[in-house]
């Protein structure tokens, strides 16, 4: 699947095609939000939930920049 494959599809199809076939990074929770990062062959995908977890934004990126924005912040176990 491409990018532009990932981004026609509806809110509900990208949040079901991410959770089924991406490959899980990492979550990162702030007071308000949380941010789960799934990475495809070309491609990531950003869903932000709200703090009562309702997916308030889904983002699809083919670069590296919204991957390292909580760099430094993310403490792997």
């Amino acid at each position: 699947m491409t990018i532009n494959e990932f981004n026609i599809l509806s809110f509900a199809d990208k949040y079901n095609v991410a959770i089924d076939n991406g490959i899980f990074l990492y979550n990162f929770v702030t007071k308000d939000e949380v941010y789960e990062c799934y990475s495809f062959e070309n491609f990531t995908v950003e869903i932000v939930y709200d703090d009562e977890n309702a997916v308030i934004e889904l983002r699809s990126f083919e670069t590296g920049e919204m991957v390292n924005k909580f760099s430094g912040k993310i403490v792997l176990l």
